[in-house]
């Protein structure tokens, strides 16, 4: 097999030598031996060195001089970024001796033109301090510049106004100095005469300002009294009809008492006796009622006087039941002659003709 040269394209692909019977294989020493003229090219796609270390039949020797080859060429370009490093070192230190030399000359420098610097700053710092002071200073002039403007403007309005004021009343100043002319001369004893003349026109006014209110209040006080008035004549004609409508619905009562008074007097003196009788009858019920309860009387009970009529007449039935139910239990079951039945009802017979008396 003789490989001629490498593809330019790709260079894991082999150019082989044109062959009469070239035939490439996957699996090699699987074929019948009778194909002895064919030659057998398998596909080769790995680089020189990974052929040699992948290779069955490359010694360990080899692959150690290939790797020493490899520590050598690696050593030598540590060896050149040591030298470079050192070279640049050397000149890192060369360049901080000449700064170093530079400080000290500027050091020296600034160490003689110290008090000439210092002189500078305090110089700067006056003027700083005055043109801060001429700002102030310049704001201050300014806002009273401003203040001044406006009470200027202000000056001169209320001057407009006035020289209005003083054209519009002249007119009125002109009248009264011809009033002052025709006036008598005590009638005013102030120097100025215009001057009084307006004092007094101003008392006049102010008194008749006041006249006028008090009519006023006046008249609004005898509108209130009127109103008033009004209202209590209202008032006093409602009352008196009321009054008058009581007294009459009372006599009325009067009247209809006076008839029902002569009415029970006639049915009194005709059921005089009538009620004599019912009288007695109900003392005899009432000592009837006592003697009976007094004979019902536990020994606990209250005593007969404190004890109301109802509760009389609640002993008396308590008592009755009692001896029913006693005389119940006291008779056989198979009693013909009903005793006990006859005697329960003689004395449910004796409460009710208790309780009809009553």
């Amino acid at each position: 097999m003789t490989v001629s040269k490498m593809a330019t394209t790709d260079p894991y692909k082999l150019e082989l030598d044109d062959q009469k019977r070239n035939v490439f294989v996957t699996q090699l020493h699987d074929r019948d031996d009778e194909d002895h003229d064919l030659t057998e090219f398998p596909v080769v796609k790995e680089t020189a060195g990974q052929l040699i270390e992948t290779g069955i039949n490359t010694f360990q020797k080899t692959l150690l001089l290939k790797k020493e080859v490899e520590v050598a060429k690696v050593d030598a370009e540590l060896q050149e970024c040591r030298q470079k490093f050192r070279q640049k070192m050397d000149d890192l230190a060369e360049r901080q001796v000449v700064v170093q030399k530079r400080q000290q000359m500027m050091k020296a420098k600034v160490s003689k033109f110290d008090k000439f610097i210092k002189d500078n700053e305090a110089k700067r710092r006056r003027a700083i301090q005055k043109y801060q002071t001429e700002v102030l200073l310049k704001e201050q002039k300014q806002s009273e510049y401003e203040m001044l403007c406006e009470q200027l403007a202000a000056l001169k309005k209320r001057r407009n106004y006035l020289e209005k004021k003083v054209v519009t009343y002249k007119k009125y100043a002109a009248y009264l100095l011809k009033v002052i002319d025709i006036m008598p001369e005590d009638y005013i004893q102030d120097d100025d005469k215009m001057k009084g003349l307006m004092m007094r026109h101003h008392t006049l006014s102010e008194s008749n300002k006041d006249l006028v209110d008090n009519l006023v209040s006046m008249s609004d006080q005898i509108e209130e009294l009127k109103k008033r008035l009004d209202e209590m004549k209202a008032d006093h004609d409602k009352h008196k009809i009321s009054i008058n409508s009581h007294l009459s619905q009372l006599q009325h009562n009067q009247e209809h008492r006076q008839e029902l008074n002569k009415q029970e007097e006639q049915s009194f003196a005709a059921n005089k006796g009538d009620l004599r009788k019912r009288r007695t009858d109900l003392g005899v019920i009432l000592m009837a009622i006592d003697n009976i309860a007094d004979k019902c009387r536990k020994r606990l009970d209250p005593p007969l006087e404190t004890m109301s009529l109802e509760d009389k007449l609640h002993r008396i039935g308590e008592y009755l039941r009692e001896q029913a139910d006693i005389a119940r239990m006291a008779a056989p079951s198979g009693d013909p002659s009903g005793r006990g039945s006859t005697d329960l009802h003689k004395g449910k017979s004796r409460k009710k003709h208790v309780t009809m008396k009553t």
